[in-house]
């Protein structure tokens, strides 16, 4: 197997790898910030409250990237909700997950209702950008290669960058909008319905083609800006996790202290 083919190797392992630690961690926060809230209020509405309001930014760009994303393909859009989180009832009429936010689009392509779908990522990459941009985060020229090397030592300084913002309380709001946005950024089920249609075969067929050697190799410069994308994913995601990581301890530890006092526990299912 030649070098090129062995970097493009890594760089899609250290890119999922990443995310599927960032989603990991994600999922959990989101389940034990809902139970923190529950040991704190004894009731599931006011927890449910209190777990809007604090995504609530997340949930406003999440909800205004479909919206503008529509705007910007000539879909029509009807009504948008950004403040009114309603509780869902499953098919037994019993109460299920709370909606913190929607917006109506009409139906139309599977390719366009895929780009709609997808928005809430790329603004969320940026935003997260920008964040660590204003938190002196290193993304780095390193970052960018999905080299094992160079991007194992672009991800080892996290650690500590991460700790030295924590000790800067004017770094608090930038920590914890990272928080809010990169919880709000990846598209619901709802929104990954047209996928199958707008991206996965598609994306399949040029997977074959590409195979098969029937489709033409790209140009160097293309492969370079594909590299550079992926170095930056990659990063962005170990940027969001770490930061997703140091709050998940904080709500362990609460939520373990908290329990011993009330002599209550929340049951995960």
């Amino acid at each position: 197997m030649n070098s090129v083919a062995v970097g493009w190797g890594l760089g899609l392992l250290w890119l999922y790898c990443m995310f599927v630690v960032f989603w990991a961690v994600q999922w959990w926060l989101g389940r034990h910030i809902q139970g923190l809230a529950l040991l704190v209020f004894g009731r599931p509405g006011p927890a449910s409250s209190l777990y809007f309001y604090l995504l609530a930014p997340g949930v406003v760009i999440h909800e205004l990237s479909h919206w503008i994303a529509a705007k910007l393909l000539f879909v029509p859009t009807k009504d948008i909700s950004l403040f009114r989180p309603q509780r869902q009832l499953n098919s037994r009429g019993q109460p299920g997950p709370v909606t913190l936010g929607y917006v109506e689009v009409f139906r139309t392509d599977p390719v366009r209702q895929s780009l709609i779908g997808l928005a809430p990522l790329p603004v969320g990459i940026g935003v997260l950008l920008l964040l660590a941009a204003l938190l002196n985060f290193s993304t780095g020229t390193t970052a960018l290669y999905p080299q094992s090397n160079s991007m194992w030592q672009a991800l080892q300084v996290l650690p500590s960058e991460v700790w030295e913002s924590l000790r800067q309380p004017v770094n608090l709001l930038w920590l914890y909008l990272v928080f809010t946005v990169s919880n709000g950024m990846l598209p619901s089920r709802p929104d990954r319905r047209p996928w199958l249609v707008g991206f996965v075969l598609p994306g399949t067929i040029l997977l074959v083609l590409a195979v098969t050697g029937t489709l033409p190799p790209l140009p160097d410069d293309w492969q370079q800006a594909l590299r550079q994308l992926m170095g930056n994913l990659t990063w962005i995601f170990a940027f969001a996790a770490a930061i997703n990581l140091t709050l998940a301890l904080l709500i362990f530890l609460l939520e373990q202290l908290i329990s011993r006092l009330r002599k209550r526990r929340v049951i995960y299912k």
